[in-house]
């Protein structure tokens, strides 16, 4: 682990140390955790490339692009402060604080199952507990804590998101992306059981078989692994994105994808699902951190 990454780790550590502190607060959590999302996200250090992004991608004036950065940031602070919360989270918790854009799509999910590609958003965590919270058997592709080098620090914290949420899911598990052969007798299972397994695949990546994807600009290729999966079982496929508002109330966005031709057609629905979603609120996808080192989208050719 090198300089910085040290410093991300200790960073982190005080961030989620602070958060469950302020878990045992009364009164104003949401107020507060945005606070503190503000004032202690490790992620404070990507303040210039997060104000970088929203110039570039929607041509934000230098104090649009902070406002919007400290937005982002506020809603890193309501996720920390929410996975103290995760064993509380129940069906009436779900009702009571999330507003679904699609109901119809959650009662697809609850008779069919299928893959839902989400995205990173601080609160992909949390999403699974809301799908497993409202019927949905889910379960979940995610990275194995004993892969993160912040494991020393951050592990125990780790532990809570993913055991907490994971005893949410009504049936349905953690598969680790490193433990492939696991994975793929786990999603055929799933598949086969008509459960939701929820999988993020915005992580650009330096190549791949697919072509790559066009969001805002911006071309890069994303893992494609879990699409192909999908697409070889038949499963339905979902794209979903949970986020708060300015207020601290989540909006649950979904939408399904009817035959969709290819793994491409697949990946660029989703980046253009998620488009439509941050014109709207724009710090609800966490990747705005690394967008501004993706390449630029060729210009088209001259006629």
């Amino acid at each position: 682990m090198d300089d910085k990454q040290l410093a991300f780790a200790l960073a982190s550590r005080r961030f989620l140390s602070g958060a469950q502190w302020l878990s045992h607060l009364p009164g104003a959590q949401v107020r507060l955790s945005r606070r503190w999302g503000r004032l202690a996200s490790p992620y404070k250090a990507d303040l210039p490339a997060l104000a970088q992004s929203y110039a570039q991608a929607f041509g934000a004036s230098p104090q649009v692009a902070h406002d919007l950065s400290q937005q982002w940031l506020a809603s890193h602070g309501l996720f920390a402060r929410s996975i103290f919360d995760y064993h509380r989270m129940d069906a009436a918790w779900v009702q009571q604080h999330v507003q679904t854009d699609q109901p119809e799509v959650l009662q697809s999910l609850r008779e069919h199952g299928g893959l839902v590609l989400s995205y990173h958003s601080h609160h992909h965590n949390t999403l699974g507990i809301v799908l497993g919270q409202s019927g949905v058997p889910t379960w979940g592709v995610a990275a194995t804590e004993k892969a993160s080098p912040m494991a020393p620090y951050t592990g125990r914290f780790m532990r809570i998101i993913n055991g907490q949420s994971e005893a949410k899911f009504a049936g349905g598990r953690y598969l680790f992306t490193d433990e492939p052969r696991a994975l793929l007798r786990g999603l055929k299972q799933a598949f086969a059981q008509k459960h939701a397994v929820v999988s993020l695949c915005d992580n650009p990546t330096p190549s791949g078989d697919v072509p790559p994807v066009q969001f805002m600009g911006r071309c890069f290729h994303v893992g494609a692994g879990v699409v192909e999966q999908a697409l070889a079982q038949g499963a339905p496929i979902t794209l979903a994105l949970l986020c708060p508002d300015l207020q601290g109330a989540y909006r649950f966005h979904l939408r399904k994808l009817h035959s969709p031709p290819s793994v491409h057609a697949v990946l660029q629905n989703y980046f253009d699902f998620l488009a439509e979603i941050v014109r709207q609120t724009p710090w609800a996808w966490q990747g705005w951190h690394w967008y501004s080192g993706l390449p630029l989208c060729p210009p088209p050719p001259a006629p």
